[in-house]
Formats: C-alpha cells, structure tokens, sequence
C-alpha cells in the first residue's frame, strides 16, 4: 500500500537536494557538477536534473570552464546574482530602513523614510505592506523576482511563528506579522530581533562565514548580542537569548530602559555612557532620557578625544564594563570569533582599550588568546541588509535542519 505521504515526501526530499546544492554552489562556486557530486553525495544524474533547473529558472549560470585531465572540460556553476532578490526592513520607532539585495547579498537599492511605528504595531501591518509594495515599484525590480522580505526589529520575536512578543522600544507587544503580512503581500515574510539578523548576514556573506561559533555585539542604541551555536542562530526556549545588554553589572546600580537595576546597557548604551559623564558632572538627568540623540554621543566623543577627563571617564568605565562582561561570554560559550558592530562601535580606542584590558584580564586560561575579535562599525543600512538575510537564510537554506 502506498503511503499518503509519497509525494509531499518526495517533494520534501527535492526541496533538500536542491537547497543543499544552492548553498555548496554559493560557498564554493564557481564549482563543476563533478564538484558538487563529491561534496554532496548526490548522483551526477541528480545533480544534473536539480541544476538544470536552476539554470532554467535563472537562479544559477554557467561561468566558463574548470581544468581539465582529458577530455571535455567541465563547465562551472555559480550563484545568478540577479535570479532574486530579498527585501528587508529594519525598524526603528520612527523610521524604516528599507534595503534590496541580489542572492549574493550586495545591495542593490535602498530608501529611508519617516514613518510613525511606535504604539501603532498592528496598525503598521497594512502600512507595511503598502510600503513595500511602492517600494519594488520605485526600484524597478520584476515583483516576480522577490523571493520574500524579512524584518528585523529589537525585542523578544518569536522567529518561527513571526510574532513579535514583546517590544519595548516600539511598544509592540504579542503583535503577528509574518502570516498576516505574507498574506497581504502574497510573499513568504520573516521577522526575527535585529542583532540575530546581523549575525545571519555575518554567517551567510561576512566575516563569520569560517566559523561555527561567533557571537555579534552591537552598541549604539542599546547593547545586543546575536549568538551563533554549531552554525546556525541561537534563539534560546522563548526566542530571548542574547539579552547581553540586560545582564547585571553593578548590584543596585542605575536603572535600565528594562526597568531592572544595573544593567550593562546602562552603562555602555550610548545614553549610559551620557548618563554616566552628566552625573559626574552634577548634571541633572531630564526623566524619560534613556535614548541619546546622536549629535550628543559624538559631541561627547569629540570631547573625549580632545583630552576632557569626565568624556574619557565615561567611555573609559563603558569599555571596562564590556570587557568584564564579554570575558564572561568567552569563558562561558569558547567562540573562535567575537564581532562587535553598531554605530558604537565607531568609538575607537577610547572605548575599545579600556575594554581590551578587562578582556584580557577576566579571560580564562587561553581563551582569549585563540579567538578573533573584529570590529566593524554598522550603518542603517547594516541593519536593513541583516533583515534582507533572513530571506536569504531561508532560501539557502536545507528544509530539514535548519542551520544557516
């Protein structure tokens, strides 16, 4: 008797062979079909039958030729880059960062536009979609090469059901976005935090492509972590983890945006690291002050860099506090590379000394000494291209396991 499930299983067993074959193709392209038999364990006629689609469905092209023993030189395949596009949207309370990027992950159009998002979360889903909508006319891209569009937005995000659970710095709370926005747009939708967004675009095109085990720290706005485990994003039970920001570094200290006391994004966020100079400047604290204008935070940074004692303070215990609390993440998960980013990263030494030494100094044994650390200052439009990966990830990505 034939089981019910044959054909949906077959289906399920093309959809692997396929998206198996697009991530070698991506990581080793160009690479010839003899290639791609030894690394995948497929049969030539498979691989044949799978590209030969591919080809004829514009996802991949053919680039010349490979060496050869004898004979007829084998013919290489690589990624089409315009076969499909991905759009993401990075969101901020009053602002949308809209990018399109080509299946090699380079941008190939961007906007920016005010746009009122706080408090308004399911109000925003119809407003989205009208957005994204205007947005692949203006860029003249074929509606019909957008495989899907990803979000990524700060907060507690069920990635796999595409809630947004929980999210104080849009007032979002318990708001859906995937399903219903998927059905307005007629296209797969994917939303996840923002800092796991970035540490996906890092895996799938930038500098944590080598490694299995990489954590992303962003700065600026707040403080994020995005924890990269075995290969793929690590979300924790609920979707959470990588709450770094919101660890505790001094008992009893300063209140966070969170509402506990003493967090490190207190202290290291750009409004802690302007808190921290205007008290010891016997500076009253206006209330509701927990975001920092970004003409303050440079100002502050200019005076540092000029010599004045309570800016270089500032920065000084900020860059103390992250090195304590990153050598805590490094004896705790052993990662081969630790990429911080965000628009606070652009700080330089007056952060990044001060945070070297408590590194070093906190690192067990020779943890410290065998992994990368990489900085790498990110833009708006970082953040977009993080949100456009999660369109990619799953695109490259095998049905059954779900690594990057």
């Amino acid at each position: 008797m034939k089981s019910k499930n044959g054909p949906a299983n077959r289906q399920l067993i093309r959809d692997i062979n396929q998206n198996s074959l697009l991530n070698l193709i991506k990581t080793e392209g160009p690479v010839a079909r003899t290639r791609l038999a030894e690394l995948s364990g497929l049969s030539l006629a498979t691989i044949s039958y799978i590209t030969g689609d591919l080809l004829e469905r514009n996802l991949l092209l053919e680039s010349g030729a490979a060496e050869s023993t004898g004979g007829r030189k084998p013919v290489l395949l690589e990624i089409r880059p315009e076969g499909g596009f991905a759009i993401g949207l990075k969101l901020t309370e009053y602002e949308i960062i809209a990018v399109i990027l080509n299946l090699n992950g380079e941008i190939v159009y961007s906007e920016r536009y005010s746009f009122e998002l706080r408090d308004h979360g399911k109000q925003a889903i119809f407003l989205l979609a009208e957005q994204v909508q205007a947005l692949i006319g203006r860029s003249g891209l074929a509606r019909a090469k957008m495989i899907g569009l990803g979000l990524g937005m700060p907060g507690l995000i069920n990635s796999e059901k595409g809630i947004c659970i929980d999210s104080p710095i849009l007032g979002w709370y318990d708001v859906a976005i995937s399903e219903p926005l998927g059905d307005l747009l007629n296209m797969p939708v994917y939303v996840d935090n923002d800092v796991n967004s970035l540490a996906i675009y890092e895996k799938l095109f930038g500098q944590g492509q080598p490694f299995d085990h990489f954590l992303t720290i962003t700065m600026g706005r707040g403080v994020g972590l995005g924890l990269v485990i075995n290969g793929d994003v690590y979300r924790g039970g609920l979707g959470g983890a990588g709450e770094f920001g919101h660890t505790t570094v001094i008992i009893d200290g300063r209140q966070c945006e969170c509402g506990n006391l003493g967090c490190l994004e207190a202290y290291a966020s750009d409004w802690g690291i302007l808190h921290t100079a205007q008290e010891m400047r016997g500076e009253e604290i206006p209330a509701n002050s927990l975001q920092a204008p970004e003409h303050e935070i440079l100002r502050l940074l200019d005076q540092a860099r000029a010599g004045d004692i309570v800016a270089l303070e500032a920065f000084r215990l900020a860059g103390k506090l992250l090195g304590v609390s990153l050598a805590n993440l490094v004896n705790l998960l052993n990662p081969q590379l630790v990429l911080l980013s965000g628009s606070g990263a652009g700080a330089g030494s007056i952060l990044f000394d001060p945070m070297h030494q408590a590194l070093e100094a906190h690192t067990f044994a020779r943890l410290g000494q065998e992994m990368r650390l990489a900085i790498e200052p990110a833009g708006d439009e970082s953040w977009a291209r993080g949100a456009a990966s999660l369109v990619l990830r799953q695109f490259f990505l095998s049905p059954v396991n779900g690594g990057i």
